[in-house]
């Protein structure tokens, strides 16, 4: 299965399957897509879009056929939710009522997902759902410009959920040593994403813009907003969870130009500060390529 993932900046293919535990990488590739081809993670010009599609089929001998599409931009809502444990379509309707107005309700495409069922103070059954949801209209550019390259999407997916089956399936894997209370950062150049992981799952996330040149990276730009981003998301977090310290923070995406500035961020944090390990099951490619496709690898995974 090929996973194309797709944000304002770049489009990324990866070539690879699920085979038992073990996820096989056969190759990577990236392109940057043309400017204004993509607004927050919508095709804004299908046919720049399915251009630069094509040449890259074509330039990397990339194979057509079922693919799984991934989105990512920074506007992409992922929420909890606490509802009552009911049947799936009456969860549905309480997740949309909740979130959308009527008028929305008909250009938005609504998707959830059961992480766990419980009972509260009052013995009612409950259960708490992560919620996502797209313009319709996303989704409908993806699949006209896909079919247009013979790469027609079967599945679609959002970054942060891919991401995050990744590392819950890392945490769970005995030989990946992970502290138990961390959070990922991912960094995509225009902004990032940041997720805390405690009691083996994701448990909170956030993402922010980063206003940057196109000529050239301000890395102590960037590290700055890593440093206040993860200090105001741990202030938030362990001040909501009593007892739960965080104790490091994991750089994942485009992390080679933050090589240099691991200890500075470490010092400033005063914590550990850590490349994203990749996993002994995910075959075929190293740690710099491992995380600049995380995103996009987890999408192989399936829940």
């Amino acid at each position: 299965m090929i996973n194309v993932y797709v944000s304002d900046d770049k489009i990324k293919f990866v070539d690879g399957k699920a085979s038992g535990k073990k996820l096989v990488i056969k190759s990577c590739h990236e392109v940057r897509s043309k400017t204004g081809s993509i607004e927050t993670g919508n095709i804004k010009d299908l046919m720049a879009f399915s251009q630069v599609m094509q040449e890259a089929i074509q330039d990397y001998a990339i194979k057509v056929g079922p693919a799984t599409f991934i989105v990512d931009n920074s506007r992409l809502v992922l929420k909890e939710m606490d509802v009552p444990d009911v049947a799936p379509v009456k969860i549905k309707q309480i997740v949309a009522n909740e979130i959308f107005t009527d008028a929305k309700s008909s250009t938005n495409t609504l998707d959830y997902m059961v992480e766990s069922r419980f009972k509260n103070e009052e013995k009612k059954k409950r259960c708490k759902v992560n919620v996502t949801f797209l313009p319709s209209e996303v989704i409908s550019n993806i699949y006209k410009c896909g079919s247009e390259v013979l790469m027609k999407p079967k599945i679609l997916d959002i970054a942060p959920n891919a991401l995050s089956k990744l590392v819950e399936r890392m945490i769970k894997d005995k030989k990946t040593q992970l502290e138990e209370t961390f959070i990922v950062v991912e960094y995509k150049e225009t902004f990032l994403s940041l997720l805390v992981f405690d009691k083996g799952q994701r448990q909170l996330s956030k993402s922010t813009i980063l206003y940057v040149s196109e000529d050239a990276i301000d890395v102590y730009y960037v590290v700055s907003e890593i440093v206040n981003n993860v200090n105001s998301l741990i202030r938030f977090y362990e001040s909501r969870n009593e007892n739960r310290n965080i104790t490091a923070i994991y750089l994942t995406g485009q992390v080679e130009p933050l090589n240099d500035s691991m200890q500075d961020l470490a010092d400033n944090l005063r914590m550990i500060v850590a490349h994203l390990p990749c996993p002994s099951y995910v075959m075929g490619v190293d740690l710099m390529e491992f995380n600049a496709y995380s995103s996009a690898i987890g999408g192989l995974i399936r829940k």
